[in-house]
């Protein structure tokens, strides 16, 4: 269990790092209808970065408290409230993340250009 936990960690560390410095657009495919999705650009990409960074954050407080301290105790009152910003600031970016991204339909099933017809030979 400890290994899926930090896999996990490190999986939203580099994919945070990643959105948040790279700022790729992608297509993210809606669950009920696959046909449609959102299409992120760079803020959207960046917030979700930042998102996924704060949730790291909490990976982290949790895997330092738990497993990797002196003694498994529980943490502070303060840390406590660390730990709460964090899941607030990983909703807020997601939320908003989702909130920039454009609705559109499937990059592979939108109509495109028409395709170029070729010319007839000249005489």
């Amino acid at each position: 269990m400890r290994t899926f936990q930090v896999m996990l960690f490190v999986l939203c560390l580099t994919l945070g790092l990643y959105l948040l410095a790279a700022a790729p657009e992608f297509f993210m495919p809606a669950r009920d209808d696959p046909a449609w999705g959102h299409q992120f650009g760079a803020p959207a990409a960046r917030a979700l970065g930042g998102g996924l960074l704060a949730i790291a954050g909490m990976a982290f407080i949790y895997l330092r408290h738990r497993y990797y301290g002196e003694t498994p105790s529980l943490p502070g009152p303060a840390m406590q409230k660390l730990y709460f910003a964090f899941a607030l600031l990983a909703l807020a970016l997601m939320t908003l993340a989702i909130n920039l991204a454009e609705p559109v339909q499937a990059p592979a099933l939108a109509p495109g250009p028409p395709p170029a017809r070729p010319e007839a030979p000249g005489p």
